[in-house]
């Protein structure tokens, strides 16, 4: 296993490689105290993991632990701290693990274990993505399917979960920093926004990695660029289909009913940010045009009382609009 150590301490640090180096199975391929000698090592090498202070002076370890994983999402990150409120924030982020100053060769041990346990886990998820078909459902709640059988996730704070919808809405963008933090923590300080912004971005990648979704969030600068390749997002699929229905002259009764029957609630129903508004406007109208272009054709084609009539009656019963504007267009 390589690790990497740093920490602006020049006792802590020693005391750590010394610790290491009484392993076997680990090798302390770098060991700094400063932050951009080791960016650099970790451009240049492969790196299973690094432990690192998570309060230094020249930079958090909240930020450091960003620039290491936009070089490589499947590090894994362990923070040591001599303060007991740092350890806290560290959960915050997802980290594999905390450790608390003085450090017991017992208690590294342990965290050792994680690495390899979690490593494992990694490794298994990605030759498994290879052949998984993944997909976003956003029409009604927010789902995750892998091979069509829905995945739990755990989101460790709703903010998580709201910047990762957003980040899907917006995949085919670069976004701005800044804009996520106006966004999502206007209410806070810009220090804290920022540090809030690049916690939650770590419980993402975390997330994504834990179900082996191949979704990569790379930042450069003052941007972050989504990248998702092999994972069908329910809103643009359904989109695309029905505006091709939609611009056909004959009406698919079949193919209609089947994109009806799969908007299951207006898009990202549980999120309620302005962001969403437009995109679930838009969704929403052309759902109901379609089902406006289906009543027309029943009745120009069938009769009220048809089965198709009393099909589509059942499927948008529960929403008001469209119940309205079917009984209106059939009593007519």
């Amino acid at each position: 296993m390589n690790i990497c150590i740093i920490d602006d301490e020049h006792l802590a640090l020693e005391y750590l490689d010394f610790l290491f180096n009484k392993m076997e199975e680990v090798q302390v391929t770098g060991k700094y105290s400063d932050p951009g000698d080791l960016i650099n090592h970790v451009q240049r090498e492969s790196i299973d993991a690094v432990f690192m202070d998570i309060h230094m002076p020249d930079i958090k370890g909240i930020d450091l632990a960003e620039k290491l994983l936009n070089i490589q999402p499947s590090l894994q990150i362990v923070f040591v701290t001599a303060y007991n409120e740092y350890a806290v924030k560290a959960f915050e982020l997802n980290a594999l693990d905390y450790i608390l100053k003085p450090v017991q060769k017992e208690r590294l041990e342990v965290t050792i274990q994680r690495i390899k346990e979690n490593s494992y886990i990694n490794t298994n998820t990605e030759q498994e993505s290879v052949k998984t078909k993944y997909k976003i459902k956003n029409l009604g709640a927010f789902r995750f399917y892998m091979d069509n059988n829905q995945v739990e996730v755990k989101w460790r704070t709703t903010k998580a979960k709201e910047l990762f919808a957003y980040f899907v809405q917006n995949h085919e963008n670069t976004i701005r920093k800044g804009e996520l933090t106006d966004l999502m923590w206007s209410n806070l300080p810009w220090e804290r926004a920022h540090s809030q912004l690049y916690s939650t971005v770590y419980q993402i990648r975390k997330m994504t990695q834990q179900i082996g979704m191949p979704i990569k969030i790379s930042s450069q600068d003052e941007f972050y660029h989504i990248t998702i390749d092999g994972v069908e997002i329910q809103s643009v699929e359904w989109k695309s289909a029905a505006l091709d229905l939609l611009r056909e002259d004959n009406v698919s009764v079949s193919a209609y009913f089947k994109l009806l029957e799969a908007y299951q609630g207006d898009y990202l129903e549980e999120i309620e940010a302005a962001w969403v508004l437009k995109e679930r406007n838009s969704l929403r109208k052309i759902w109901l045009e379609l089902i406006d272009n289906l009543i027309k054709h029943i009745i120009y084609y069938e009769k009220p009382s048809s089965y198709n009539a009393s099909k589509l009656s059942a499927l948008v019963s529960s929403d008001d609009e469209a119940a309205i504007l079917l009984n209106k267009k059939l009593q007519h």
